[in-house]
């Protein structure tokens, strides 16, 4: 019977420790076999990569045969997490086949070197161990054969051999690490997820029905769930509608304060995929109802807050310092859940956050707490960044500037002409200026963008 993970010796009783400790090393091991090689590589250098001392290496480990199968548990579980996240909520099989290719692809870029390492160095391993590596391949891809044959119950897809496709499937994903060295310089990795997809459910026959790509930027972000915070505002309903436009399954949390006019009528399609958490009934939002969101709807992958109050008249003495108050609880909320979302996101090592800063009308409700909240929401955004970067998650902030509302708001129609002879592009910003921007953040075409800060406001 092969070693599992718990069998491998260690003279630490503490599971958690150990547990960090075998991370330190898996780590170390994957940099080092890749550079060096499995059989150049001492455990004396991987214990100083890992921070380690040489003696300290042999409480977690036995031997190198031990780390390289560590390696492999690591990445087989991090895929099935991937993989079980993938098919949360979602019944469509084409939708579940379509996260599924994604959720592959985002592992092999972040892995990349230890699935190489993998494939290279397997015939290293024992009879023991090898059979455990295949029996977990073959549960991986099982989980592939699963939705196709679901697929094909329900009449969505054409009878096939389930096994092969699944393993075709696979192999055409592993391809973009296996064969990088012919690839890199000549596809991105996103054009290499859409044209599987693409081959996947419309082969390469040229279509003659004008039918739209399965793999649109439009489709890569349906079934995703988002969390709106702060959602009733204008823009905040604004940006709901869009996402829900996008297939995407949103759960809004409104504070009755900030909430502007009943949210839009949807249509009947989409009403299924809106969640309305109203503060009045359950409270501010917290980390508790976070994690109460998260058991509910599944994991989050998109994170968006609106840090404004979304003023749409000038107010009294009283209604300013209400607004001001309200600004600074809002980047007080958003300070509060960063540490949930570093935490969750950092683990998943995926994930899109979007920071927006209160909208410029609201500097005339409440101007230095205005300032206050705007250079605070784009300081969170960056130190968030700073901190997620490396695990995958996107973290930007955008600065909406004078936004006109489909009906103009009172405040615009008294200060319209003094605002917009300031603003250089001589004209108000639209609401689908916000979303469009907000849109591109979340999807696949600012994959490598973090850390920026958008500023929305024709040039002021």
């Amino acid at each position: 019977m092969a070693k599992a993970p718990t069998d491998i010796p260690t003279t630490v009783k503490n599971k958690h420790l150990v547990e960090k400790r075998r991370r330190q090393i898996i780590l170390a091991a994957i940099k080092l076999f890749s550079k060096k090689g499995f059989h150049k590589t001492t455990l004396k250098e991987l214990a100083e990569e890992a921070g380690l001392s040489h003696g300290n290496v042999y409480d977690y480990v036995g031997s190198k045969e031990d780390i390289f199968f560590l390696i492999h548990d690591f990445l087989a579980g991090s895929a099935m997490e991937i993989l079980n996240r993938s098919l949360e909520n979602i019944q469509d099989p084409i939708d579940k086949l379509r996260r599924m290719v994604r959720g592959e692809f985002n592992l092999m870029d972040q892995w990349a070197d230890a699935l190489l390492l993998i494939y290279q160095e397997s015939h290293i391993l024992k009879e023991d161990f090898l059979r455990r590596l295949l029996e977990k391949e073959r549960v991986h891809v099982e989980k592939f054969e699963i939705v196709i044959q679901e697929g094909i119950s329900r009449g969505q897809l054409r009878e096939c051999n389930v096994r092969l496709t699944a393993n075709l499937i696979k192999s055409m994903i592993d391809a973009w690490t296996i064969k990088r060295w012919d690839l890199r310089a000549h596809s991105s990795q996103l054009e290499a997820e859409r044209s599987i997809l693409e081959m996947m459910f419309h082969g390469m026959l040229t279509r003659q029905d004008g039918q739209e790509t399965v793999s649109s930027e439009s489709d890569a972000l349906k079934g995703k769930t988002a969390l709106v915070v702060n959602g009733g505002t204008v823009l905040g309903q604004g940006i709901c509608a869009a996402l829900v436009g996008r297939g995407i399954r949103v759960v809004i949390h409104v504070c009755e304060e900030t909430t502007a006019a009943p949210f839009p009528v949807l249509p009947d399609a989409e009403k299924e995929l809106m969640t309305v958490i109203r503060s009045e009934d359950a409270g501010p939002m917290t980390g508790k109802m976070l994690k109460d969101i998260k058991n509910q709807h599944g994991p989050i992958d998109i994170y968006l807050h609106d840090l404004g109050v979304g003023t749409t008249e000038i107010p009294d003495e009283e209604g300013m310092n209400r607004i001001g108050r309200r600004l600074e609880e809002n980047l007080s909320c958003a300070h509060e859940l960063s540490d949930y979302f570093n935490e969750c996101m950092g683990a998943r090592t995926s994930g899109r956050i979007v920071f927006v800063a209160p909208w410029g009308w609201d500097k005339y409700a409440a101007p230095i707490r205005f300032e206050t909240v705007k250079a605070g929401t784009m300081a969170l955004s960056g130190a968030m960044s700073a901190k997620l970067a490396s695990a995958g998650v996107n973290v930007n902030c955008i600065v909406p500037g004078f936004i006109r509302a489909v009906r103009p708001l009172k405040i615009e129609k008294a200060l319209k002409h003094e605002v917009i002879d300031a603003i250089p592009s001589g004209r108000l910003g639209e609401i689908y200026d916000i979303t469009d921007a907000i849109l591109f953040l979340v999807g696949d075409a600012s994959k490598y963008l973090t850390g920026q800060t958008l500023n929305i406001s024709g040039g002021l």
